[in-house]
């Protein structure tokens, strides 16, 4: 090579060489970053909520003036449905009541024992996927103790007494009411006959009744009027078994009075009769 050409290959070698990167003390070298196409992040496809168009709820269970056992589990049932009938299974489901504005639960179907006596409009609402909010309200349903109600039947007093060396007996036979009270713990009665003791005096004796009742057993006292002996308190117990309470009860003054009593009633209602 000629000594002449020597300063333009100078100045053409350092264009063409390969370029090497120095990192120095501290330094990092980072390679370039090649983004392709495919890495770039897409718009996401709006959800489809076209199933839960029109949709409706409704209570399966209890329905409109059916009977709740106070205290005993029940399953209170919804049902979600497109307009073609086709169940929809949708989460948040909440119950609630007019009656018994503390109680709520949870779910298509779910057991429950706590809501309240009373007669309850009961309400199943949920917010729809779609933001849709559904519900459904069913009413007149009532809720007590299973035994709660109004009895009626008979009570039969019996009396023996002596007047003087003569012993006389008699009996009267009076229409009774009785009522359970809604949570099933107290038992309250009334009745009312004519006693004729032979032609010697005849009167009207009143009877009052209260009692206790727990696992079916009662237990608490018979008052029984009469005009000229004043309130007498009896002990009585008696049982209730497939809807009838029958009670007893005795007592007396010596030989002179001893009066025996017998209530037998059966349930005529679930509603509950102001005595």
């Amino acid at each position: 090579m000629s000594v002449a050409l020597m300063p333009f290959v100078a100045l053409i070698l350092p264009a063409c060489s390969p370029q090497y990167g120095v990192a120095l003390k501290g330094e990092t070298l980072a390679d370039s970053a090649v983004v392709s196409p495919d890495d770039e992040s897409e718009e996401e496809s709006p959800e489809d909520f076209t199933m839960y168009e029109d949709a409706i709820i409704r209570i399966v269970r209890p329905a409109s003036g059916d009977f709740v056992a106070y205290g005993e589990p029940y399953e209170f049932e919804a049902v979600i449905t497109n307009p073609d009938g086709e169940e929809l299974d949708v989460d948040g489901i909440e119950w609630k009541s007019d009656e018994d504005e503390a109680w709520t639960v949870t779910g298509l179907t779910v057991e429950d024992d706590s809501i309240d006596v009373g007669t309850h409009n009961i309400t199943a609402e949920v917010v729809m996927p779609d933001g849709a909010r559904v519900a459904h309200t069913i009413g007149g349903v009532l809720v007590q103790h299973e035994a709660a109600g109004t009895y009626i039947g008979d009570m039969v007093l019996s009396l023996d007494a002596s007047f003087g060396e003569t012993p006389v007996g008699a009996s009267c036979v009076g229409a009774a009411v009785v009522v359970i009270d809604t949570y099933g713990e107290t038992v309250d009665g009334s009745s009312e006959c004519t006693l004729d003791l032979l032609g010697y005096a005849s009167f009207d004796v009143a009877h009052g009744f209260e009692y206790d009742l727990a696992d079916d057993e009662l237990e608490g006292s018979a008052l029984v009027a009469i005009p000229f002996l004043g309130e007498l308190p009896f002990s009585s117990e008696g049982t209730l078994d497939d809807e009838t309470i029958t009670t007893v009860w005795e007592g007396g003054f010596g030989e002179t009075f001893q009066i025996d009593g017998i209530l037998e009633v059966t349930r005529l209602t679930r509603d509950i009769t102001e005595l």
